[in-house]
């Protein structure tokens, strides 16, 4: 499972993410967590790409109302084609890129500790594989997503041994991934990685991010 994340180093965007299009009106966020806008590079069914602004918990595509009833910000790779909402987006060729500077886990052992960031070697942005699909709210249209996870990798397992999120760290992969739906690349992430343990909560990291 991923539900934490950190989009902020946006200056490194455009050399590390894939058809990556600068926001006027990008926020920072230290402290992302699901439900919450993020940007996302987006490929329509006519495989037009765009940067847009989207929470991160999935609707069903068209859905009048954003509902939160049940757990749609990561999607399985084991089980994507056997859920519906996941098949349909997979069909209709609504794949996205979440680029993240990192991701937050909180240790499996020694229950209760601060969470522990996690990057890519060398610490640049990357991608992670998701799905996105759109949503009314009256007569305006609003975007969602979910990412990916697939088996942790030895590095993370003894993090999260569940599950991690499908990394794709090069132009390359998020190119295909994008432009073709090549599924070999939802797999576990087989590249170098770091990471810190936290000295404190997030809240209280960034405190200027806690919900109101």
């Amino acid at each position: 499972m991923c539900g934490r994340a950190s989009q902020a180093e946006i200056d490194a965007y455009n050399k590390h993410i894939f058809e990556w299009l600068q926001p006027e009106n990008f926020v920072p966020r230290r402290n992302l967590r699901p439900t919450e806008p993020a940007w996302i590079v987006a490929r329509r069914g006519d495989g037009l790409i765009r940067t847009l602004e989207a929470r991160w918990w999935a609707q069903w595509d068209g859905s009048r109302s954003f509902e939160t009833k049940f757990p749609m910000f990561n999607a399985r790779v084991e089980t994507m084609h056997d859920r519906k909402l996941w098949a349909a987006l997979l069909a209709k060729g609504q794949r996205c890129l979440f680029p993240i500077d990192s991701f937050y886990e909180w240790p499996v052992k020694g229950k209760g500790l601060p969470p522990v960031e996690i990057f890519v070697a060398g610490r640049q942005p990357y991608a992670l594989a998701g799905l996105w699909s759109r949503y009314f709210e009256g007569e305006q249209t609003r975007y969602s997503f979910t990412t990916f996870t697939c088996p942790p990798n030895d590095f993370m397992r003894p993090i999260h041994e569940k599950a991690m999120p499908v990394i794709l760290n090069t132009i390359e992969e998020q190119n295909l991934w994008l432009t073709t739906g090549d599924e070999q690349l939802l797999r576990p992430y087989e590249g170098e990685m770091e990471s810190d343990q936290l000295p404190d909560t997030l809240e209280k990291l960034y405190p200027e991010e806690n919900r109101k």
